[in-house]
């Protein structure tokens, strides 16, 4: 066996074992529509994604880290991290809402996102046992994404794509944070 082999075959088995699993580990989950918990150790987070301008791949996406304000940094690695990942069709139209159940605190617009944020860096935060509309994610030109939060404006919108969560979801709250840095992982 080569030297190449031995060390594929290395990698095949930490996989195998799941040391490799990677960011596959992640507890934010598609909302199921089951009744929100006001006293539940969980989040709902609703985000709304519109691509005003053809994008220069197939889907337009927009992840949110889970991120440690204190540390100025994305709480995960390589093995487990959470966040909310939503994508739209890389093409112009309608504005698609997302919501999901996820652990609550902090997120933040990804380092990994292909577009580039035009607000200020902040954290998005998400209270246990609450329902919180983060915003619309509106990709715009030369690859700009900007945030619309204006709940009212897309009241009718939201009431439509998710009846059950619009009486009770709240604009979430934010507070001014570092730009989250992307991890490494290598073998």
């Amino acid at each position: 066996m080569t030297r190449r082999q031995r060390h594929a075959a290395r990698w095949l088995a930490l996989a195998a074992t799941g040391w490799l699993t990677g960011c596959v580990i992640n507890a934010a989950k598609p909302y199921d529509g089951a009744a929100l918990d006001p006293h539940g150790e969980r989040a709902i987070a609703v985000v709304g994604v519109t691509v005003d301008r053809p994008w220069r791949f197939e889907r337009f996406g927009v992840v949110l880290d889970q991120y440690d304000v204190t540390q100025q940094k994305i709480t995960g690695n390589c093995f487990s991290y959470n966040r909310i990942e939503v994508n739209a069709p890389g093409v112009p139209g309608p504005t698609r809402f997302f919501a999901f159940d996820v652990p609550p605190g902090p997120y933040i617009y990804s380092a990994f996102n292909g577009g580039r944020f035009a607000a200020k860096d902040q954290a998005f935060l998400l209270p246990a046992g609450r329902a919180m509309y983060i915003g619309n994610f509106v990709l715009g030109d030369n690859d700009s994404v900007t945030l619309r939060r204006d709940t009212a404006q897309d009241r009718a919108a939201l009431a439509q794509a998710l009846p059950k969560l619009v009486a009770q979801m709240e604009t979430t709250p934010t507070v001014a944070a570092t730009a989250a840095k992307p991890f490494l992982c290598t073998p």
